[in-house]
């Protein structure tokens, strides 16, 4: 027998379902050597992906999805810092935060947060991992990899907006009951 809180929270339990395969989907597709190159540029979905589902699921679940996406990335890199995974949690609590408290939820605030966190996350991994420890082409490498990388994020980031809104009404159009599964 399925307990009456789970029949009341069907829609939120299935749209967090949907969320979390959508993470998990495009942390996998991010670990392997699916996703396309473009002049040695690599898209990183798990960045523009944590923005947005920290604006619309806010900050407690924007920080789980951007734990789960730290995590799903920091087992790709090397060294098992734990970097990540702090990140992407701070990415998507203050996202999530700055849409409850003080930012509407539109594209154009999704884009200047991508591209914000987006620059902070590559000029920081830049410090750490590239000057840190070697200065010889630090600054070649930043305006060769990084900052490509970052422009091919910010770019992708409307198709996630849109694919997340779009679960969005959905489920919400079912909390209403104006449409059932």
């Amino acid at each position: 027998m399925i307990p009456q809180v789970w029949k009341e929270n069907k829609p939120k339990i299935m749209r967090r379902g949907i969320f979390f395969l959508l993470v998990l989907v495009a942390g996998v597709l991010q670990i392997s050597d699916v996703l396309p190159t473009f002049f040695g540029i690599k898209f990183l979905p798990l960045l523009p992906l944590t923005v947005v589902l920290g604006m619309f699921e806010r900050e407690t679940y924007g920080l789980y999805y951007g734990l789960m996406a730290g995590i799903l990335w920091d087992m790709n890199v090397g060294p098992g810092d734990g970097f990540n995974a702090f990140f992407f949690s701070l990415v998507g609590f203050s996202c999530g935060l700055l849409m409850t408290y003080l930012m509407m939820n539109n594209l154009i605030t999704a884009t200047i947060l991508c591209s914000f966190w987006t620059i902070v996350y590559f000029v920081v991994t830049w410090l750490i991992f590239v000057v840190a420890k070697s200065s010889d082409g630090s600054a070649g490498i930043l305006l060769a990899e990084y900052l490509p990388t970052a422009i091919i994020n910010i770019l992708m980031l409307p198709f996630y907006y849109y694919a997340v809104r779009s679960v969005m009404k959905q489920f919400r159009l079912m909390e209403n009951d104006e449409i059932s599964f």
